[in-house]
């Protein structure tokens, strides 16, 4: 299947050069990332390939959303000229960088780690599970109930703890899959009440990208050893792509008004959908496809970062990344002063821009490039790739002496394959959820004899 993909991919290239419209690099950038995608969709079911999220992702933001701002969205494009979105580098000078870079990232992503290799039949884990949870049915319905009453008790939590609150939330999510995987009815119930208190979360706060990524990484845990033919994985592939470009598109209106507006409004919320939906040409609305565009495109701020390094600002030389890889370690009540994730740091630090009310991030693309120019930048990223495999590797050889580990995948990485945000994000929320597992592993075996 795959030697028909790369063959796909060939003729594709093939196509776009005989068009000569584009040049060889966007070219490659767009036949690499249909593989990729198309890859993603065939393995699917087949092995955990919560990983090749971020491949997609980092391919269709960093290089596929370029192209079009190269050839639309341009200087002489009144909205782009307005906003001042449009790619502020030569294409040449961008892709030379950012396609090796990514090659790079999928590159440390896949590369096998011998001892550490994953399951070439991954089914094993979800069998694994199934059969320990046969005695351990009400783990799922522990689990949702700690998450509920963290999530409630919340607004109560001191500064320093709050975040513990929140990771004690997300056990809820947790907790659904512990269901699923239990024998018994009560799933029917617990599944779409779990999901519903997810939606309602993000439309209170207004943050749906967490919404999406959890459910991202849930599917493909939950889709783990079904074997749905291509197309239809395909149309699953469609209809979430379509959920995401509807939710970008009403996300802006949305904030406006809940924010400002005094706060949550559900209501308006389903307005906003509903007039989408019923009006699909609003999505070719030039105002509205621009919107969504610009949120799509995270390589106008990795071409910023180039434009701005080293002719503005000098190269982080790592320094930046060595904080961030120690903040990540280390609690903010130890360290109050410590670089907050968002974005702040690396717009201060690299463009000179104080960030203030909202949240924008040059990536690990940017950072890479801003941190060890073009050559050191494309080295970085195969070893930030390979970290992430690293990890997700070691829970999955874990998880053959505590099977319900894998339960924790979509937990511990959706904040993880994020592409748009940086490496104390990324790392940070790795390693504190990984920390705070164990942590309760640990907690409820000791005080409840509970083995989780």
């Amino acid at each position: 299947m795959r030697k028909f993909l790369v063959l796909v991919s060939f003729l594709l290239f093939a196509a776009i050069y005989l068009g000569g419209s584009l040049t060889v690099l966007e070219n490659l950038s767009i036949s690499f990332f249909v593989f990729f995608f198309l890859d993603f969709l065939n393995s699917l079911g087949k092995r955990i390939v919560i990983l090749d999220l971020t491949i997609i992702m980092g391919f269709l933001t960093c290089l596929v959303m370029p192209v079009v701002f190269y050839y639309f969205y341009t200087k002489d494009n009144p909205l782009a000229r307005l906003w001042i979105k449009y790619m502020p580098i030569s294409s040449d000078d961008y892709f030379s960088f950012a396609l090796p870079a990514m090659l790079a990232l999928v590159a440390g992503l896949k590369i096998p780690l011998g001892r550490f290799a994953v399951n070439r039949h991954p089914e094993i884990y979800i069998e694994n599970v199934k059969r320990y949870l046969v005695d351990h049915r009400q783990l799922g319905l522990i689990l949702i109930a700690v998450g509920v009453i963290s999530g409630m008790l919340d607004f109560l939590a001191p500064a320093g703890l709050r975040e513990v609150f929140n990771l004690m939330a997300h056990l809820t999510f947790v907790g659904v899959f512990y269901v699923i995987y239990s024998p018994g009815k009560n799933k029917r119930l617990v599944v779409p009440g779990v999901i519903l208190l997810m939606i309602g979360q993000s439309i209170a706060t207004g943050m749906f990208g967490e919404f999406v990524f959890i459910l991202a990484c849930s599917l493909i845990l939950i889709l783990l050893g079904k074997h749905y033919p291509m197309p239809r994985k395909l149309g699953i592939a469609v209809l979430g792509l379509f959920l995401v470009v509807l939710i970008q598109s009403i996300k802006g209106d949305y904030r406006k008004r809940s924010w400002t507006q005094g706060g949550a409004d559900a209501g308006y919320f389903v307005e906003l959908l509903a007039q989408r939906i019923s009006s699909p040409s609003s999505f070719l609305d030039p105002s509205n496809l621009f919107v969504t565009s610009v949120r799509m495109n995270q390589g106008w701020l990795v071409a910023t970062t180039m434009k701005m390094v080293p002719q503005k600002h000098p190269f982080g030389d790592g320094e930046p990344l060595l904080e961030s890889v120690a903040a990540a370690f280390v609690p903010r009540f130890l360290w109050p002063d410590k670089p907050e994730a968002g974005g702040k740091a690396n717009l201060k630090r690299f463009w000179g821009f104080n960030l203030v009310g909202f949240s924008t991030n040059i990536g690990p693309l940017g950072e890479a490039y801003a941190n060890f120019d073009r050559f050191g930048g494309i080295i970085y990223m195969f070893f930030y790739g390979l970290f992430f495999n690293m990890g997700l590797s070691t829970i999955l050889k874990l998880s053959d002496r505590r099977p319900t580990l894998v339960l924790w995948l979509p937990f511990l990485f959706f904040t993880a394959i994020a592409v748009e945000t940086d490496l104390l994000s990324t790392m940070g929320a790795l390693i504190k959820s990984a920390i705070f597992t164990l942590i309760v592993f640990w907690l409820f075996r000791k005080a409840w004899n509970l083995r989780l």
